[in-house]
């Protein structure tokens, strides 16, 4: 019954949104300023702090924000060493930053379905920065378990795929469920708690699959903090069939002994976004 009723609520919640929308002032996406008609999605001081971080170096395997000179071509000192990685490269937006936490944690929480619209726009900047795109054979959320999505106001990563997903017309496919449900990782710090945590907790979806044998794909989520969950969704992805799997996350948070990065000039070329 809980299956049947959280879709049918989460539609007349978004329905109930979209008319607040629509006849409501439109607020910034982060600190719920409001705006001007026609302004976009966030603030102008918002949208410089994400465009600043964006612009930060960042590892492309492990993604990682770091100076220059830690990065190497393919890799980072740090994620050179770690035999858990199990994904080609991550795309990301930025780092946690306060204006980037605010509109992911509105989306998870509060269910802003139109901060995915906002995120997706920097993240298919990220993805087309990353020279991905090209061979990209579909999108793949991160899975919610029904009794936590059951809690949460939508399913965040299905719809930051989405989202995603339509603005670079590529197929979002669910290839993954989640199979035993599990604590939040939010709650835990400890770096081998958090894989222990979510070992086993996916499996293949069980209908409606398709071939994925030699696919190129690219798991999408909003965070990664020490890529436990990434990396035991792409434990799954590879065993049916994927020949090359990336990630693609809003914020990679840093961990502890990471070389700060330097700011880079916010006057650069950033992505327009609306």
């Amino acid at each position: 019954m809980t299956r049947v009723l959280t879709p049918i609520l989460a539609t007349l919640c978004n329905l109930g949104r979209g008319v607040l929308d629509a006849t409501l002032p439109q607020t910034c996406v982060a600190c719920g300023i409001w705006l001007p008609a026609g302004s976009g999605l966030a603030c102008p001081g918002c949208h410089t702090e994400i465009a600043a971080a964006f612009l930060r170096p960042g590892c492309p395997r492990c993604g990682r924000t770091l100076p220059r000179a830690s990065i190497h071509e393919d890799h980072c000192a740090r994620c050179r060493t770690e035999q858990f990685w199990n994904v080609a490269g991550v795309a990301r937006v930025s780092t946690y930053e306060p204006a980037i936490r605010s509109i992911v944690l509105g989306l998870k929480y509060r269910g802003q379905e139109r901060n995915a619209h906002y995120l997706a726009e920097w993240l298919a900047a990220a993805l087309q920065d990353r020279g991905w795109l090209d061979g990209l054979d579909a999108l793949v959320p991160v899975p919610m378990h029904w009794l936590r999505r059951w809690q949460r106001p939508c399913d965040h990563a299905r719809v930051l795929a989405e989202a995603l997903g339509q603005r670079l017309k590529i197929r979002v496919v669910r290839l993954v469920r989640r199979a035993r449900h599990s604590p939040s990782q939010t709650g835990i710090s400890s770096k081998a708690q958090r894989f222990e945590n979510v070992r086993g907790c996916f499996a293949p979806a069980r209908w409606r699959r398709p071939d994925f044998a030699g696919k190129t794909v690219c798991i999408v989520d909003n965070l990664i903090t020490t890529g436990a969950t990434v990396h035991e969704v792409s434990k799954v992805v590879r065993q049916l069939g994927a020949r090359r799997i990336y990630a693609a996350v809003i914020a990679r948070a840093a961990a502890p002994g990471d070389p700060v990065a330097s700011l880079v000039p916010t006057d650069l070329e950033v992505p327009s976004t609306s």
